[in-house]
């Protein structure tokens, strides 16, 4: 690379969690690199409630190709 040359970083993506609680149901969505979880007994135990959105993940990528990306 010459000294005047400056090399660009993809900063793009996004990430999102949003939850929607309706009476006794839970709705959960999110996007990009981010993931809900639950705990209990404080903080001891915990469990994974959402899945991620990364393009390494098989699904994921799978839906951006379906979709011409």
């Amino acid at each position: 690379m010459k000294q005047n040359q400056h090399q660009v970083r993809d900063k793009s993506g996004s990430c999102a969690i949003v939850m929607l609680i309706i009476d006794n149901d839970v709705w959960i969505a999110n996007t990009g690199d981010s993931r809900a979880v639950m705990s209990s007994n404080q903080g001891a135990t915990y469990t994974q409630i959402s899945n991620d959105h990364k393009p390494s993940e098989d699904d994921e990528k799978q839906r951006i190709l379906k979709a011409g990306g």
